[in-house]
């Protein structure tokens, strides 16, 4: 495959409203587009019949976007947008961030010449037939600095291509950041030695899983686009609002506040009463760091300390995935109940039992299980210098009682919520016949993700969901997920991804 067929792949599954393209050239991947398309090139020769209504500028992109608005040339937002312009990094990444603002939360973006295939192909200036240049580096500005797009790598012939998605338009990180990357940039940072440490470094996927991960993001984008409008009986607002609750969205600028005040305490800033106020004005990097590291669920700066603030670590990307998870088993009336195993504040069961609520689904239960003391000491071998528990984390550690005033803060402790305390080993066997429609597993550690499906797969009805939240970030859990399918000589479904740790699935029949 190279990179025409994928453009043609994206066009044709994902069926964008309009085009953008820099660095068209030839016009060859500009008669892939059926929609309205916009070119831009300071050196256009087009060869190729152009059948979609098409506008060219004979500008350099950043000349093009200082003079006009793209999304006004469209008469509303980008859809899809491909960079293939100047082969040098800074080039790209300005190229990004104008069609990223200029793009709704739906749209894609799609990047050329990232995997060469000569080191040679990677010069500043072009020596070469083939030429790359170092566009290559963005990706690693883009996965450092913006961790809630969801960038993908494809084996595309000669040059790489690249899909990102979860775009916000709203986002400045890169635009408050550009002097420090540019300078980063001049002085070779992300520069790379060798075509196997490009490699290494971006992990491409086969070509062959381009067109499963289009149809899964078509199907979902039009989520992405826009929040849902909610009308009279339509439970929509409630769960827009819950969410944004559980993951604390709504205060976040006090989150801001309680780390700066730590940070005062701690002798590393002096305090000042205007930054206390105008926290996020003044704090503006921090607290787009704080806003970007809620959407992907990880913790401010990477910090464990820096938890707790929140009722739930799954951040955005997550929640919003088991809100559709649940929005299956509502539409296709999937019997069973819901089922979280390892809770630790309780953020995810509320939301499910405010989803069974909002949606007059009460006759279904949901199970909160979780020791309610942080995790185990690591005893299986997998486990081997996995220590998550209480005496190292104390974090992870919420007692039973905070779970429970928790749903009663929102009004959500019923009859249909039920605790299991203790040991998944000891705790999980007492539900043997039950129908689960829903398994969300956060385990983190191979021994208590191997009690989870050991116990509870075979009470997951047949098309139902099993969701687990940490099969990107701690190999120990990916290796329990594997070894239990072996295990069973059964073959491992398809996983679908949710963001950097998250993936789901459906049990076959």
């Amino acid at each position: 495959m190279d990179y025409l067929q994928a453009l043609k792949l994206v066009h044709a599954i994902v069926v964008p409203r309009n085009y953008c393209e820099i660095g068209c050239r030839f016009g060859y991947s500009l008669t892939l587009s059926h929609g309205p398309t916009v070119g831009i090139d300071p050196d256009y020769e087009i060869k190729a019949p152009l059948t979609a209504p098409t506008r060219i500028y004979k500008q350099g992109s950043d000349d093009f976007f200082a003079s006009h608005d793209l999304p006004a040339l469209f008469g509303e937002p980008l859809d899809f947008g491909f960079i293939d312009g100047m082969h040098q990094v800074e080039f790209a990444l300005r190229d990004f961030m104008n069609l990223e603002r200029s793009s709704h939360p739906g749209g894609i973006i799609a990047i050329d010449d990232l995997l060469p295939g000569d080191i040679a192909y990677t010069t500043r200036e072009r020596h070469t037939q083939i030429w790359t240049g170092d566009v290559y580096r963005l990706i690693s500005i883009l996965r450092e600095y913006r961790p809630d797009l969801e960038i993908r790598i494809y084996d595309v012939d000669m040059k790489g291509f690249s899909t990102i998605t979860h775009l916000d338009p709203t986002s400045t990180v890169l635009h408050d950041k550009y002097p420090e990357l540019a300078a980063a940039l001049a002085q070779g940072k992300w520069q790379l030695p060798s075509v196997d440490a490009i490699r290494e470094t971006l992990a491409p996927q086969p070509t062959g899983e381009l067109a499963a991960d289009l149809q899964r993001f078509a199907q979902q984008r039009h989520q992405l686009a826009q929040p849902k409008a909610p009308t009279n009986g339509d439970p929509s607002l409630y769960l827009d609002l819950l969410e944004r609750s559980v993951l604390n969205e709504v205060y976040l600028d006090d989150e801001l506040r309680i780390v700066y005040l730590r940070a005062c305490l701690a002798g590393k800033e002096s305090f000042d009463p205007t930054v206390l106020h105008d926290i996020r004005g003044r704090k503006r990097a921090e607290y787009d760091k704080l806003v970007a590291s809620r959407k992907v669920g990880q913790f401010f700066d990477r910090n464990i300390h820096n938890s707790g603030y929140n009722h739930s670590m799954m951040g955005r990307a997550r929640l919003d995935s088991l809100r559709e998870c649940l929005d299956i088993v509502r539409r296709e009336n999937v019997p069973g109940d819901l089922i979280e195993c390892g809770v630790w504040r309780g953020g995810g069961c509320v939301f499910m039992a405010g989803y069974l609520k909002a949606c007059g689904m009460n006759d279904r239960r949901v199970f909160v299980a979780d020791s309610f003391e942080g995790l185990p000491r690591p005893s299986a071998p997998a486990d081997a210098g996995l220590d998550l528990s209480k005496d190292l984390y104390p974090e992870l550690a919420v007692g039973l009682e905070t779970v429970r005033e928790t749903f009663a803060a929102y009004g959500l402790n019923g009859d249909n919520v039920q605790y299991l305390k203790g040991w998944f080993k000891d705790t999980l066997p007492a539900l043997h016949g039950e129908r689960l429609a829903l398994l969300r597993m956060d385990g983190d550690l191979f021994e208590s993700t191997m009690d989870i499906l050991t116990n509870l797969y075979d009470e997951v009805v047949p098309g139902g969901i099993i969701i687990v939240d940490d099969f990107g970030a701690v190999e120990a859990c990916r290796l329990a997920v594997t070894t239990f399918f072996s295990g069973r000589g059964l073959a491992m479904p398809a996983l679908n991804t949710i963001d950097w740790t998250g993936v789901w699935f459906r049990k076959p029949a």
